[in-house]
């Protein structure tokens, strides 16, 4: 992997909330950012607006479905 720079700024308060952090975590700032980043790229935003880890945990009923009605044909099916 070719490691790149960057040059960010920061608010003061909030650089020195990021190093105690890192420090605290025993890891370096730029593991940190890296994680961070990696973390975005997890929960990206899909096509229909929806962070990828919210699609995966909650799963996505198509709008074209009557909820009640596949909960009620669920439920009839689960205890009849």
């Amino acid at each position: 992997m070719n490691d790149a720079r960057m040059t960010i700024r920061l608010p003061g308060e909030t650089l020195l909330f990021a190093q105690e952090y890192a420090r605290r975590a025993r890891i370096s700032l730029s593991e940190l950012v890296l994680r961070y980043f990696n973390r975005l790229r997890e929960t990206s935003i899909d096509k229909d607006g929806l962070p990828g880890s919210v699609r995966e945990v909650v799963g996505i009923i198509p709008p074209d479905v009557d909820v009640e009605k596949a909960y009620g044909d669920h439920v009839m099916e689960k205890y009849l």
